[in-house]
Parts: C-alpha cells; structure tokens; sequence
C-alpha cells in the first residue's frame, strides 16, 4: 500500500489576509477623520462651564448643610437649656410649697384650743322652749318621704271601698304612726252623695293638730270612723278644691283610684289628674296610696300614679286580702 504524502491545509490564503487588512485599513482611516467631528460633537452638548457649575452647587450645597448642622445644634442646646431652667423651677417651687406646708402644721399646732373651765350658769327662770326645727327627712312611710311637716291625709269614702275598711285603716294608721312630734295633722274624708259632695274633717274647723299622744290617738278613732261611713261616689275635683285652699305642705291620698266622671264636672281619670295638678300648680306634694281591687279595673294605677308624679309625690299600691263590694 501506498503511502500518501503529507499535505498542509491552510483556511485563509494569502488574498483573503490582503482583502482583511485593506478592510481594517479602511476602517482606522475612517476612525482619523471622522475624530474631529465627534469632539465638536460633545463640546456642543456637554458646555464647558457645566461641570463648574455643577461642582459650584455641590460646594454651596455642603456649605448650606454645614449652617444647617451648627443652628440645629444651637437649637438643641439651647432646649436643653430651657429643660434644665424649668426643673430647677419646679424644685424651688416644690421646696417653697414644702416648707410652706411645714410652716402651716406647726400654725395649726400652736393654734389648738385650750379647755378652760367653764363655770356653771346662774339659775334663771323657766322660759318658753324655741320652735322646734325641721327635720331634713322628717316622715317615711314604707318608702316614700318627705321633708314637709304639715300633713293632711285625704281619705276616699266612695262605695267601691266597702268591704276593704281593714285595708283602708291599715293604710291610714300607719301614715299616722309614722308622724313624728314636729308634724301636724289634718284628715279629711270625701264622698258623693244623694246631696251633693260631702266631707268630713279632723280637727274641726279645719286646722292643723300638732302630733302627741293624745292627737294621734283622735285621729286614729276618727279615720276608723269613717271607714264605716263608705259610699256614694268619688267626688275628688270638690275634695281637692277645699283641701288645696287649706293649710298642709304634704297631701297623701288614700283611694281605690276610681273617680267617677258624673260628679267630676264629666272628667276621664286622666282629664281629672291633669285639672288636679293644675289647680295645685306645685305648691304642695301630692303623694298617692291605692288599695282594694285595684288589679280588677283598668285605670285605677295610671290615675294614682299621674297624680303624684304630677304633684313631686310618690306612689304605692298596697295589695288588699278583702273582697270588695263595688260592680
């Protein structure tokens, strides 16, 4: 077999090496021209006081930072100042304020009273005792009050009450115990009859009775009598109309809380609570007790309650084991 001789392979020959060179030669000849027009270029865009000025503003600006920095540090100190003059302030006042307390104890301490003897009086002749004065709080029946020490307790008498005297007495008999040796006393027990409205009054002529013993003995026999008395109808405008235009401060009303509007001048309950509170017109407490079968019929403790809350009063339902004798 035949060996082959050796050969060289080369890529390039040496015309692509020419056309190569005359192409780079082109190319850097261009480079040198074309230089000069690319430096105008720049100084056109780019003014040569630009960069001066920019470097102008960076050095003003720092300088602005630096008066900034020292007049923000004044302030500062200066605050720190301030704190500092007001805590010494308010120590020297604290101390004044103490020292002023301290000063104010021992005043207090000299000041205290020395007993000294007192040498009994002379004896003197017995004189009138002085008016009594009035209690703050100076009457309370099962929960309701009142500071007023002229009482007058209004006593309904019509029909439908029959068969609740116990009731009724119990009621008005407690009111009366509850009385204390400063108050006086008027009762007064209303009806409608076959002649027109009727009352009947403790003590006579109209007045007031001081409580004592006695007093208060009288008018417990008197309210037990007239719950013997029941019937008729409610006359209640009439009752109030003289009781108004009486002594009293306090009225406390005991009723079943049924007016009836035929000898009420044809008021509702509602109308007649309404003319009652204006006649009043504040001047006295109207406070409002309600028993017998005061759950049976409609109305009865609206009218008792608007009458005393119309009138500064209160009001109490007290519940009645008797059997009524009203239809």
């Amino acid at each position: 077999m035949k060996n082959r001789p050796d050969r060289n392979i080369e890529i390039f020959s040496l015309s692509a090496i020419d056309l190569f060179a005359a192409a780079m030669g082109a190319f850097a000849l261009l480079a040198i021209i074309l230089l000069p027009y690319y430096q105008n270029e720049i100084r056109e865009n780019t003014p040569d006081n630009a960069l001066a000025e920019l470097a102008r503003a960076a050095q003003d600006s720092a300088v602005e930072t630096e008066i900034k920095k020292k007049a923000l540090e004044a302030k500062r100190s200066a605050a720190a100042r301030n704190v500092s003059d007001v805590k010494s302030e308010a120590d020297k006042l604290l101390a004044k304020l103490k020292a002023a307390e301290a000063a104010l104890k021992e005043k207090i301490a000299a000041a205290q009273p020395i007993a000294i003897p007192v040498p009994e009086p002379d004896p003197v002749e017995e004189k009138p005792a002085p008016a009594k004065k009035k209690a703050l709080v100076s009457f309370r029946f099962l929960g309701m009050k009142t500071t007023k020490d002229d009482i007058v307790i209004a006593i309904d008498m019509n029909r439908c009450l029959g068969g609740h005297e116990p009731s009724v007495q119990r009621a008005v008999t407690r009111i009366i115990e509850s009385l204390q040796d400063n108050h006086a006393l008027k009762i007064v027990g209303f009806q409608q009859t076959d002649n027109g409205p009727r009352t009947r009054v403790w003590p006579a002529g109209g007045t007031l009775r001081n409580i004592t013993a006695s007093s208060r003995s009288e008018a417990e026999r008197f309210s037990d009598g007239l719950t013997r008395q029941f019937g008729g109808s409610a006359s209640m405008l009439d009752a109030f109309e003289k009781i108004l235009a009486g002594p009293g401060e306090a009225i406390f009303l005991v009723s079943d809380g049924l007016p009836n509007p035929r000898v009420n001048n044809g008021l509702s309950p509602q109308a007649l609570a309404r003319r009652i509170t204006s006649m009043n017109g504040g001047r006295k407490e109207i406070h409002a007790v309600v028993v017998g079968n005061y759950f049976d019929y409609e109305g009865t403790v609206a009218f008792m309650e608007t009458v005393a809350a119309g009138n500064n009063g209160q009001f109490m339902a007290l519940a009645s084991p008797d059997t009524g004798v009203c239809d």
